[in-house]
């Protein structure tokens, strides 16, 4: 009776190996470059995972606010998810995950993000510098080298940016790239037309 059901958990060990080698290759053969985004072994935090394979950025992404964005950028191999005046932001430390994120090219460079609940993937649009102007009514503003605040040049979009240097009369000067969707995940999409 034990070799029995030995045997049957060994036959459906193997059942489940074939099947998951199978769904290996149809994603591959389906998707082409994009299946290779979901199938490497990605960092993941709180809002998912950032990979740029052509930058080598593979990096956990984590939902912030206020205070607490400075210490998860401040981590290795993380970086964080912020919204800023209806704008979608990815930031993390030009000395870590985003060093080479100034050398993304617009209309070439690809992005993958993978959250827990669907992967969309992302191209360049805008690869430029910037600035975060502090003291603005109190508050801030965020402008690319068009002097164009980044709310409104890349609404819809996904806007990733780095630190290029530290505040001088209270300006910090970043680089910043824009990215628009290039494909999105059916479930992102199911989500997005509900949400309407």
């Amino acid at each position: 009776m034990e070799r029995k059901r030995r045997g049957k958990r060994l036959f459906q060990e193997l059942f489940i190996s074939f099947g998951l080698s199978i769904a290996m290759v149809l994603a591959i053969f389906i998707l082409g470059e994009q299946a290779l985004y979901l199938l490497t072994d990605s960092a993941f935090g709180t809002h998912g995972g950032l990979s740029i394979p052509t930058l080598g950025i593979d990096v956990a992404v984590y939902n912030a606010e206020g205070q607490n964005s400075q210490t998860i950028v401040d981590n290795l191999d993380s970086a964080v998810f912020i919204r800023w005046k209806g704008q979608n932001a990815i930031v993390d430390h030009r000395s870590q995950s985003f060093y080479l994120l100034p050398e993304a090219i617009p209309g070439t460079t690809t992005a993958c993000l993978v959250t827990p609940f669907y992967t969309d993937y992302y191209v360049c649009t805008y690869s430029g510098i910037g600035k975060i102007i502090y003291g603005e009514n109190h508050k801030c503003k965020f402008i690319d080298d068009q002097g164009e605040a980044v709310n409104l040049a890349n609404q819809g979009g996904i806007c990733m940016y780095t630190c290029q240097g530290e505040m001088i009369n209270n300006e910090v000067p970043v680089y910043v790239t824009y990215w628009r969707l290039s494909s999105i995940d059916p479930l992102h999409f199911l989500e997005r037309v509900l949400s309407i």
